[in-house]
């Protein structure tokens, strides 16, 4: 809904949206739903981002991209947006739904973890995932907000939140900026890390199942798998062993590109990834050995 708030209200006729080809859905529905004209670009692209923005003759630009991107786990270059976004005179709209409360110095997100700051960002932050509640945020220049508050249909017409949800929020974020938060986050990246290393290891083991990691270093861990069919039957196999790892296919993802996609937090423990790690293992040797 604050992607909807966001895009509906400052895409207007005076303006142009220029949006990553891997956006959230939420970000592709706001952008369709707003009266400025779409432009999208292949994901990561950021050469043709620079030829849309060079020949917009629009007097508003908005820039909008997930920071990390919710299928891929990859992050976005937001340090070259931002630059493209000063170059032409544009916006940089980011969706940190995924980076807020994890990324960065005390959880303070995606753009802390770039060290970057300035007028032309406009923030959004759900308070859904590391937060543990739900809702969302944004955070810009005052002249954004004032026109948000004004012009924002979403956020105008419908119900404010529960004094409960912001009091829930104040203990969230005193969890996140401190020492808790600290190693909970550090705990976090030695999972990823565990993943990460023992899955290059089966990926290899296994060279004819064709199953590969995107290049992720948060806790978004897609194995791609490539078949429909073979990825849900792998995550039926994972699931008949206990472990609950979804599924992802097309149109979700790209035709060719079913991926069970992992995510993991700081609730779980080394245990749980090695088990994940260990099911997926008998899985591979089941599977290599019914393709023998």
């Amino acid at each position: 809904m604050a992607n909807l708030a966001l895009l509906t209200a400052l895409g207007d006729a005076s303006a142009s949206i220029f949006s990553d080809k891997l956006n959230h859905a939420s970000l592709i529905d706001g952008a369709l739903l707003a009266k400025a004209p779409l432009q999208r670009y292949p994901h990561g692209n950021l050469a043709l981002l620079e030829r849309q923005l060079a020949r917009c003759t629009t007097p508003v630009k908005l820039i909008v991209t997930d920071a990390v991107f919710s299928m891929d786990g990859d992050l976005a270059d937001l340090p070259a947006l931002l630059a493209l976004a000063e170059r032409f005179d544009a916006w940089l709209i980011v969706d940190d739904a995924h980076g807020f409360g994890v990324l960065g110095a005390r959880g303070r997100g995606s753009l802390s973890h770039f060290n970057l700051c300035s007028e032309r960002l406009i923030y959004m932050g759900t308070l859904g995932k590391a937060a543990g509640l739900g809702g969302a945020f944004v955070a810009a220049h005052p002249s954004i907000i004032d026109w948000l508050l004004q012009t924002a249909r979403p956020y105008i017409y419908t119900t404010a939140a529960p004094p409960a949800v912001a009091h829930a929020l104040s203990a969230s974020l005193r969890l996140i900026g401190g020492e808790e938060g600290e190693q909970r986050r550090t705990h976090l990246q030695q999972l990823i890390t565990q993943l990460r290393a023992q899955l290059a290891t089966l990926i290899e083991a296994y060279p004819t199942l064709g199953w590969h990691l995107c290049d992720s270093a948060t806790a978004i861990q897609p194995l791609i798998i490539g078949d429909n069919a073979a990825a849900l039957a792998l995550a039926a196999a994972l699931d008949a062993q206990g472990l609950w790892v979804p599924a992802i296919r097309p149109p979700t993802v790209p035709t060719g590109t079913a991926r069970l996609r992992i995510t993991l937090s700081a609730a779980h423990s080394a245990a749980d990834v090695q088990q994940l790690l260990d099911g997926l293992t008998r899985a591979a040797r089941d599977l290599t050995g019914a393709l023998a």
